[in-house]
């Protein structure tokens, strides 16, 4: 792993729960790189709409921020961890 994607520090959920209820989903914005490592089969399952529903709409067990300032999200997902990274912005 590249040492700007370890978690340079852990936040709490609760604290990155209250951050992201000031987004709509309409404001999650995803780019080509949001699916760069993910296969066909996953792309067809994690739809750009599916990967808002989960980062609006479900709890994860793990957040932090890496050393390259993008945020790591951890969320249990059909007995796997899933990891979404982010580059969260100020509204």
């Amino acid at each position: 792993m590249a040492s700007g994607h370890k978690i340079k520090k852990k936040i709490e959920v609760k604290k990155f729960l209250e951050m992201i209820q000031e987004y709509e989903k309409e404001d999650l914005e995803t780019t080509n790189h949001t699916f760069f490592r993910l296969s066909e089969k996953q792309r067809k399952i994690y739809t750009e709409e599916r990967i808002r529903e989960i980062i609006c709409n479900e709890t994860p067990f793990l957040t932090g921020i890496q050393y390259n300032s993008n945020w790591a999200l951890f969320y249990r997902y059909n007995k796997k961890i899933f990891r979404i990274i982010a580059d969260l912005q100020p509204k």
